[in-house]
């Protein structure tokens, strides 16, 4: 028997790739160095009775953790764990958000490492009310468990097992090595039941596996290389192949009695909810590694328990990203100790590590971790967290917005929901709310306020005595107004939902704004806007909707109707060919005469049923040799003939434009007709024309999902929009900040410029241009440069001081202005050098100057900025509460070009530091010209050449 179970661990070791080694536990004392912590923000959230969710955002010098925690109170009466695992079968692997939403749990993790081949199984157990659902390995082999007994009894510890059966027709007794869980060879006795699904295995990987079907107790079939047989849901199945591994099976017969005997240790008597895992990761308040050590810093899954047993602790952290690095196993140990676990194990983690939470007054799980692969993974099992507490009277309630910023003169809109004692969403009669504020001027009508004074304001809900209140900052006048919509299509006597705007005041504070508080005019009579909807009218025309509020104008082009344009009929298929993606993707093109338009159309059959990826059945368009179908002009639009099948797969296509850039256009996201419907795609407005039509194809994505069929294609037509013509639009507005202009030195002022040294300028211009440079550079007191000064160039400049933005940290002080310079080479501070961001905090918070001038030698957003987008953004927090002391601050990086830009009251002005290539890049080379007088302190930007004025040889 030993040598069967060891055989089953040791196949399913080889055929998983995602951890480095296992072994026995490690007797050695481990030890770990948390990272300093930089930055911490944790949010807490009851999401049922006896489960609080916490999102711990912590910042460390080794970069960020996203920690998702759920703790569960092992005592309240209403909270319960259970396995998830998909109803159809264990092999068929789901998503853990679907697998909460289908078990109607509260929340869930993923669960146990499993194997991938021949069918999907976990390496451990799985035990629900008792019922052994995948059984654990023999003890001598084992991976360590987690459980829960039916007293609420947790422990993490290694489970054995004894699984027989009794021929009571022949007395002989065979050994059962595993329960729902298959090796490649199937050369171990192994049981199925409806766990498994509704098929045994049946002849799909070997002619010779023996499957003896018992239901009742009784012997029903005893079947040999045959297909796959319906499951007993009273019964199971006995399946193995191989003679020397029979074990008596083949002295089963029809009609045999059978007595199976399944225990473990813990008893299933016991136990009401046992899941496996890799490793003990915390025995005792000790870090340990047991069996499975998956090496290097990764996404992490684990479960603890409290020391008083009173509390479960489950824990998910990300990795493998640009901003979340992942932690070792080792130090995901010494974070369940810090978040309050004794024990803890680790469970798969890496691309399975997923975390999603469903509250009561939700229908959809939300994943609230960042899954590594951009996606979930479909996974074997996870845990769930179940609440089944009574709905009572209303406890508590909460008020929330959509946006806690606002401005002069506008609105915003509060929701209030209630909950009992068990947070239980409890219905609300909004005829009894009342709405109060203080603290600025304004009007509340129902459920909107309106805000007439700047500052800030509490809104308060009052229902039958029962308060909440929340807070919004309103700020001064909209100067820029904006949308990510700068065009749009619609049809004829149609509707389009607007965008949504938001608006900046002039500190650069953003915040949202609803259509209501906007007024739109037109151009050219297009159409109307009501409630934040645009209606089309009844001509095909071009125009332009303009949004105004306060001083921010943004137009919008607005395009009315189209001309179509037959591009392909289908009338043969010459100039098309198929391929599918990936190959295990069946399918074929062929001419149908049953045809939308004209005599013919074309036939794309697929069979998405032998793989669970993305699966494409692509349907090419070729111009001879030449891939792709040419289309004139400047379409808005395709628009296509499809008779449909019902599979809901998605009907998309690829064009490829101009500069050679492919774009995915969508046809329709769900093919869930079978009559002929005419969809269309809309092409994005980033295209560049002319374009070609690459191909059509359906797709899908989940792997859940396995169609397979038939669509027809008819009348591929090109829409061509009409033109706007000559119109004279409204001046779009612009953010003017107040400090980017030229003043004159008072007395007891200064002026500092920041500039970057050209390498070798005069080589490429020929002549002294550098010269030329030095000498506008030395007509400011102090000189800051963002890159290394040669000692060349140095020669010449006779400022007061001069300040290497470039060397690292430092922090310099003149009058009533701070310098610091901070090195971000790497595209970051903690990148660069993390002990800079410790200094930086304790000196942004202690500053006493009015003015701070920042310098960093790369951006902090944008494509060339920070690679940590989150680090950005925390830099970004820290600068504005500075800045809210009462600071000017000012944000001068390299980069390559020469603007500025007003964010939350922060001037980030980017200098181009870019090393001149050609003699022409002499014209892009800046400077930034600062003007102290006081405590005001203002900027210039200034081209060092202009174009007319410089010789270039």
């Amino acid at each position: 028997m030993r040598k069967n179970i060891k055989k089953v661990f040791v196949s399913i070791l080889a055929a998983t790739t995602i951890f480095t080694s296992t072994g026995p536990a490690l007797a050695a004392k481990i030890t770990v160095n948390m990272p300093y912590s930089i930055y911490e923000n944790v949010e807490k959230t009851n999401i049922s009775s006896g489960v609080v969710y916490e999102k711990i955002m912590r910042f460390t010098t080794s970069g960020w953790w996203n920690i998702n925690v759920l703790r569960v109170n092992l005592l309240d009466p209403y909270t319960e764990l259970k396995g998830l695992f998909n109803p159809n079968g264990i092999p068929s692997r789901d998503k853990v958000s679907s697998l909460v939403e289908k078990h109607d749990a509260v929340a869930g993790i993923n669960g146990d490492y499993f194997n991938y081949t021949p069918l999907p199984s976990s390496l451990g157990t799985l035990i629900n009310d008792g019922t052994i659902i995948s059984s654990p390995i023999e003890r001598d082999y084992a991976l360590p468990s987690f459980f829960v007994d039916f007293l609420n009894n947790a422990k993490i510890d290694y489970m054995d097992r004894s699984m027989v059966a009794t021929n009571l027709s022949s007395g002989k007794k065979v050994i059962i090595n595993a329960i729902n869980k298959i090796t490649t060879n199937f050369d171990v006795l192994t049981l199925l039941d409806k766990n498994w699904g509704a098929k045994s295995i049946g002849n799909k990987f070997h002619s010779d596996l023996v499957e003896v079907v018992v239901e009742d107790n009784v012997v029903t079939d005893v079947r040999i290389g045959k297909e796959a047989v319906n499951i007993p849901q009273n019964g199971y199945v006995l399946a193995v192949r191989g003679e020397e591994r029979m074990q008596g099976l083949d002295q089963f017969a029809i009609g045999d009695s059978i007595d199976l005997q399944l225990s473990t240790s813990p008893s299933t008597d016991e136990i009401k909810f046992a899941i496996g895992g890799g490793s003990i990761i915390l025995k005792d308040g000790e870090l340990s590694l047991t069996n499975i050590n998956s090496q290097g810093n990764a996404p992490r899954t684990g479960i603890g328990i409290s020391q008083d047993g009173k509390e479960i602790i489950l824990v998910t952290i990300d990795g493998r990203d640009n901003s979340f690095k992942g932690v070792s196993q080792e130090m995901f140990g010494a974070i369940l100790r810090e978040l309050g676990a004794y024990n803890g194990l680790n469970l798969d983690g890496g691309g399975s590590t997923t975390m999603a939470i469903k509250p009561i007054d939700e229908k959809k799980a939300t994943v609230v971790n960042k899954p590594s692969e951009g996606t979930e993974r479909l996974v074997v099992n996870g845990v769930g967290v179940f609440s089944n507490a009574p709905v009572g009277e209303l406890s508590y309630i909460k008020v929330s917005t959509d946006d806690s910023n606002m401005f002069l003169n506008t609105s915003r809109n509060f929701t209030v929901k209630g909950y009992d004692e068990y947070h239980n969403p409890v219905a609300l009669d909004e005829s009894k709310l009342v709405f109060s504020h203080e603290g600025i001027e304004g009007i509340i009508e129902g459920n909107s306020f309106k805000a007439l004074s700047e500052g800030k304001a509490t809104i308060t809900a009052n229902y039958d005595g029962i308060i909440a209140s929340t807070e919004v900052k309103v700020l001064g006048p909209v100067k820029d107004l904006s949308t990510d919509l700068s065009n749009f299509y619609v049809d004829l006597n149609s509707e389009k939902a607007l965008p949504a705007f938001s608006g900046r005041d002039a500190h650069g504070y953003q915040a949202k704004v609803y259509s209501k508080d906007i007024e739109f005019t037109t151009i050219n009579d297009i159409g109307t806007v009501t409630n934040g909807v645009f209606h089309s009218g009844d001509k095909s025309l071009a125009g332009v909707l303009t949004a105004k509020l306060g001083d921010g104008v943004r137009n919008i082009v607005v395009t009315i109707g189209s001309d179509g344009k037959l591009i392909e009929g289908f009338e043969n298929i010459n100039n098309i060919k198929f391929t599918p993606q990936p190959s295990t993707v069946s399918g074929s093109i062929n001419l149908s005469q049953e045809a939308k338009e004209g005599k013919s159309s074309v036939a794309l059959k697929y069979d998405f049923s032998g793989d669970t990826g993305t699966r494409a059945a692509y349907l090419n368009f070729m111009a001879g040799e030449k891939a792709g179908l040419a289309v004139n002009g400047m379409p808005k639009k395709f628009g296509l003939w499809v008779k449909g099948d019902g599979s809901g797969t998605w009907l998309r296509g690829t064009i490829k434009d101009n500069k050679g850039e492919t774009h995915t256009i969508d046809f329709t996201k769900n093919i869930d007709f079978d009559d002929w419907r005419f969809v269309e795609a809309a092409i994005p407005s980033n295209v560049s024309y002319p374009i070609v039509l690459e191909k059509i194809y359906p797709v899908e994505t989940d792997g859940l999902k396995k169609p397979a069929g038939e669509i027809l294609l008819d009348g591929l037509t090109a829409f061509y929009p009409p033109a706007l013509g000559n119109v004279v639009l409204p001046t779009p507005s612009s953010l003017k900040d107040d400090k980017n202009v030229k003043s004159n030195v008072e007395n007891e002022g200064f002026t500092f410029a920041v500039a970057a040294e050209p390498k070798k300028l005069n080589d490429l211009v020929k002549y002294d241009a550098s010269s030329k440079i030095k000498a506008r550079i030395n007509k400011s007191k102090i000189a800051v440069f963002l890159n290394s000064v040669s000692n060349e160039f140095a020669n010449g400049l006779n400022n007061y001081a001069r300040i290497d933005a470039s060397s690292g940290y430092k922090k310099n002080k003149h009058k009533d202005l701070v310098f610091i310079s901070v090195n971000t080479d790497k595209k970051g501070i903690r990148a660069t050098n993390s002990n800079q961001w410790n200094n930086l905090k304790n000196d942004l918070a202690n500053i006493q100057e009015s003015n701070i001038v920042l310098f960093l030698t790369t951006p902090v957003f944008g494509s060339n900025g920070f690679t940590d987008k989150l680090e950005a953004d925390l830099l970004h927090k820290y600068l504005v509460e500075a800045r809210e002391r009462d600071k000017s601050i000012f944000v001068v990086h390299g980069g390559s070009s020469n603007t500025s830009d007003l964010k939350d009251g922060i001037r980030y002005i980017e200098l181009n530091t870019k090393t001149p290539a050609k003699a022409d890049d002499i014209y892009d080379l800046g400077i930034v010209e600062f003007v102290v007088n006081g405590s005001k302190a203002t900027y210039t930007i200034s081209p060092l050449f202009e174009r007319p004025g410089v010789k270039v040889k």
